[in-house]
């Protein structure tokens, strides 16, 4: 069973179930005011990073993504102050994107997230799907 308290309080089976559900207002309650969001995509490694500073650049953020139809499964494993979690999308013209992602927490709230995009194979699955 996976454990859903990470060291730093944030309860991730509620964050896992807002990004499930993308629920955009839900997962930015668990952004700290002062959050920092950087993404990169895997095939440009020395491509410079999307980077998003403040809850209101990352709301913006979470909006557009939220709003995209695709299902999403997460994959997670804890340690220290942090989590480290794998996002296995499928877009409805059957295109699959992961999204590997690192968060510091502290006091119950992210304060920076890092994120590498990358195109998923085929044999990913999605929701337990093989």
């Amino acid at each position: 069973m996976m454990e859903e308290t990470v060291k730093g309080g944030l309860d991730f089976g509620a964050l896992r179930g807002a990004i499930e559900r993308r629920d955009p207002d839900a997962q930015l309650a668990f952004y700290a005011e002062g959050a920092e969001l950087r993404v990169r995509h895997a095939a440009l490694p020395e491509g410079k990073a999307f980077e998003l500073k403040g809850r209101a650049q990352i709301e913006r953020y979470l909006r557009a993504a939220c709003a995209q139809e695709m299902e999403c499964a997460l994959e997670a494993a804890f340690g220290g102050q942090g989590v480290a979690f794998v996002e296995a999308l499928r877009y409805p013209d059957g295109t699959r994107v992961r999204v590997r992602t690192v968060l510091e927490v502290a006091g119950c709230l992210i304060l920076r997230q890092t994120s590498v995009v990358e195109r998923a194979r085929s044999d990913d699955s999605i929701g337990g799907e093989r």
